[in-house]
């Protein structure tokens, strides 16, 4: 009963989160805390969350109008499964989402890379990495909190 009441209520407030994050400037900070809420979620009940996730996703390609965001957000909750791992598969699997999430906005959406010189994606690439780094950090800080928090409500 608790997987339910737990799952309920994290999904409806990942939805509208996403749903609100969708009209702001900062989609990728709500992509993000959303999946701190589902990470939280597999932490708690493993890999039965997985269903939670696709349930989650399901919903949110319905409701969210920006499909693109909300494979960001689902790129981002299965990190969730990686979050233990070393460094370098956590990297791997960043690179990984990374480039299949450019190759689906390329053929799907129609977006086309800037023509500019190939040194500025690298740089934004490594951009990507640093910023990934301070992203692990203060998802791993943030998951650790909320699952003292609610191992102390129980």
């Amino acid at each position: 009963m608790k997987k339910i009441s737990y799952g309920g209520l994290v999904s409806s407030l990942v939805i509208l989160l996403l749903y609100v994050g969708n009209f702001t400037k900062s989609k990728f900070f709500f992509a993000a805390l959303c999946s701190v809420f589902v990470g939280l979620l597999v932490e708690m009940f493993g890999k039965s969350a997985i269903s939670l996730i696709a349930a989650i996703g399901i919903l949110s390609f319905l409701i969210v109008p920006n499909p693109g965001y909300v494979l960001v957000f689902l790129a981002l909750s299965f990190y969730t499964f990686f979050r233990k791992r070393s460094l370098i598969t956590r990297f791997a699997y960043l690179n990984a989402s990374f480039f299949i999430l450019s190759m689906v906005a390329v053929k799907f959406f129609n977006v086309s890379f800037p023509n500019v010189p190939p040194i500025l994606y690298v740089f934004g690439i490594a951009g990507l990495q640093v910023a990934f780094f301070i992203y692990d950090y203060l998802y791993n800080r943030m998951i650790n909190y909320l699952i003292s928090f609610v191992k102390e409500r129980k």
